[in-house]
């Protein structure tokens, strides 16, 4: 197998800590440069036809795109350390928080992000408006996190999972990248700090 990766992006991010996690040991990874467009490349087209990064190419040539599309595909192929659930309970749970993190706060902070700063301006064909709006929106879904993290070092189930690596790197990205700073948010910050302290997360 081989994935399709980026050195600066969060989502590629998340997949390559997912493998870590699992030990995989038998994929290829090959970094594109975003900066110079390698994702716009009718060759990467070819794999990628919304040019997203990651990519995951099969032994059969079949590609696999999106982040958690990925991870539940090598969860099935390497079910253990169990990143998903083990059962219906847990897995709705880690469902769950997936979800909320990933609509109530990366996504405001993506547009945030995308939408105000002058270097995705060559990007996006930006909505400064519409960027402030969803960063006031993120900061609110900050403070709301802020109390739901509060005495836990999880987010989902008492146990390191995908959800946690969604929160993480999301956060680890997207908040400094919205000028905003962690540390003014305390409980956040050590659930950061706790979560990233895994080998996992040196990749």
């Amino acid at each position: 197998m081989k994935l399709y990766s980026s050195q600066v992006a969060p989502s590629p991010r998340k997949v390559l800590v997912f493998i870590a996690e699992k030990n995989i040991e038998n994929i290829e990874v090959e970094n594109l440069d975003i900066g110079k467009m390698d994702h716009k490349t009718p060759e990467y087209k070819k794999i990628a036809p919304n040019s997203r990064i990651p990519a995951l190419v099969l032994d059969d040539g079949q590609v696999i795109l999106e982040t958690t599309a990925i991870c539940r595909y090598l969860e099935c192929l390497y079910p253990e350390p169990n990143l998903f659930g083990k059962n219906p309970m847990e897995i709705a749970e880690i469902e769950m928080w997936y979800s909320r993190v990933s609509f109530e706060l990366m996504l405001p902070l993506m547009h945030g992000f995308r939408h105000t700063h002058p270097h995705m301006s060559a990007l996006e064909e930006q909505n400064n408006e519409f960027g402030l709006a969803q960063r006031e929106l993120a900061i609110k879904s900050l403070k709301y996190y802020e109390e739901i993290i509060k005495g836990n070092k999880f987010i989902a189930c008492d146990k390191f999972s995908y959800a946690d690596i969604q929160m993480t790197v999301s956060l680890q990205f997207l908040v400094r990248l919205n000028r905003i700073d962690i540390n003014d948010y305390a409980n956040l910050s050590k659930y950061i700090g706790n979560i990233s302290a895994r080998p996992s997360f040196s990749v």
